[in-house]
């Protein structure tokens, strides 16, 4: 057998020098310090937006009438659910029109779950659904059902197992619904908060942390993309404080309104509805699978006296 002939002395010496070696990526690289300047800055940020939330509410239950009233202003009349859809994990699949779902975790887009600040904020419920299969799809995982990205389904994307789930076509009629996609419908409520400031105590708090002054939403176009904003469950997760939508959600609710359509975050021209079913007493509101149900199955239809007996 041959000797392997030794590499030159140049590159022996690279090899010990590590001169010429192959790049090494760092992915994360910090320091005892640099974490503790992270814990500050989010311990900052997390009381910067406490301030600035519990300010605003403050102004808020000021003008709590003001605000329902606009909304109620807004609101159209009948709205009739034709071939929509609902998506449920297939544990779920006896009780698809339950409400139970949303009142978990930190809740959903227009309402606040029971794990959201319990101390602070009251959770009520909502029924999410979509105009057809592909939105009910892409609002619960993300992505469009045919969508692929570097090889990985939607369910990848999504960070979930893959598993089973039930679609379920819909069918009813809401009487009370505001349309967020209409501007014209947003501009009561907006006459109204324009007049809100900037709490003085996250003021404070900004020029403390050297942090820009907090903006506030002035115009229906702001107010349009913070309620469809994709990432909305951001100020739940990082501060234990509802997002604007969720916000948004509760005045509608106090404001009895039966349901809020709004376009999906997902796929550009397609539309949702998040229903309160809880406000349909005294109304012919109602939402039921389109198909039969299988034995034992419940909450296959919802009206003003069976929502809350799922």
């Amino acid at each position: 057998m041959k000797r392997r002939r030794p590499p030159p002395r140049s590159l022996r010496q690279r090899r010990k020098s590590g001169v010429g070696a192959p790049p090494l990526t760092v992915l994360d690289e910090f320091s005892e310090q640099s974490l503790s300047a992270w814990l500050r800055t989010a311990d900052n940020l997390r009381s910067l937006h406490s301030a600035l939330h519990f300010g605003l509410e403050e102004q808020r239950q000021q003008v709590g009438s003001a605000l329902e009233a606009a909304l109620q202003e807004a609101a159209t009349g009948s709205f009739t659910i034709e071939g929509w859809s609902r998506i449920v994990d297939y544990r779920f699949s006896l009780s698809p029109l339950s409400v139970r779902g949303s009142l978990s975790g930190d809740g959903g887009r227009f309402n606040i779950g029971s794990e959201l600040n319990a101390a602070s904020f009251t959770p009520f419920p909502a029924l999410y659904i979509g105009a057809d299969y592909e939105t009910a799809f892409s609002e619960k995982f993300g992505h469009p059902p045919t969508h692929c990205s570097g090889g990985l389904t939607p369910i990848d994307l999504a960070l979930r197992k893959p598993g089973s789930f039930t679609h379920i076509s819909l069918r009813g009629r809401v009487e009370t619904v505001l349309d967020v996609m209409s501007a014209a419908a947003l501009e009561p409520f907006i006459k109204v908060i324009r007049k809100f400031l900037v709490p003085f105590g996250a003021m404070q708090k900004a020029r403390k942390f050297g942090s820009a002054a907090p903006g506030l939403i002035r115009s229906t176009d702001v107010l349009m993309a913070q309620l469809v904003d994709p990432d909305w469950a951001r100020a739940p997760v990082q501060f234990d404080l509802p997002s604007n939508s969720q916000v948004f959600g509760r005045i509608a609710v106090a404001a009895g309104l039966h349901a809020i359509l709004y376009p999906s975050a997902r796929i550009e021209g397609k539309r949702c509805l998040a229903l309160f079913p809880q406000n349909w007493e005294g109304s012919d509101c109602f939402i039921e699978i389109s198909d039969g149900a299988p034995e034992g199955a419940r909450a296959i239809r919802i009206d003003a006296s069976t929502w809350a007996g799922d």
